[in-house]
């Protein structure tokens, strides 16, 4: 998790409480290694892990992000969703928000895969998701 202060847009404290990125990729060693060798070689890849992650791990620029954006973040892979988690999430990967005892997606499977592994416009994106749920509720 990211005990990060930031907040929202402008500074203003949303609804959301905290954020679940779910990559569409096994978080057991042989699946690490297999979407790793993947990269090599062209293997459909996890829009999500492009924008958080290089081949050599987390990437310097999605840290200070996920730190602007102040929200705790819960990463999960797919072998590790329960099937509540599952049901809500859709086909991955997805960024999920938490609100209120409630789950929803933020940024869906598509949403993720236009951004082509760009932190900045995965912030821009993740920003206005947050403050369009907080209109809309």
């Amino acid at each position: 998790m990211c005990g990060c202060t930031a907040g929202y847009p402008d500074g203003v404290q949303g609804s959301v409480e905290s954020l679940t990125f779910v990559y569409d990729a096994d978080g057991t060693l042989a699946g690490e290694l297999r979407y790793w060798f993947g990269t090599l070689f062209g293997a459909p890849h996890c829009s999500l892990c492009d924008v958080t992650h290089t081949r050599w791990g987390k990437r310097r620029a999605f840290r200070r992000c996920a730190d602007r954006v102040g929200l705790p973040i819960e990463y999960l892979h797919r072998d590790d969703l329960s099937a509540s988690i599952r049901a809500i999430a859709g086909p991955l990967p997805v960024v999920l928000g938490h609100a209120g005892g409630t789950t929803e997606v933020l940024l869906s499977r598509e949403e993720l895969a236009d951004l082509h592994g760009d932190v900045t416009g995965f912030e821009a994106r993740l920003r206005a998701a947050l403050a369009a749920r907080d209109r809309s509720h």
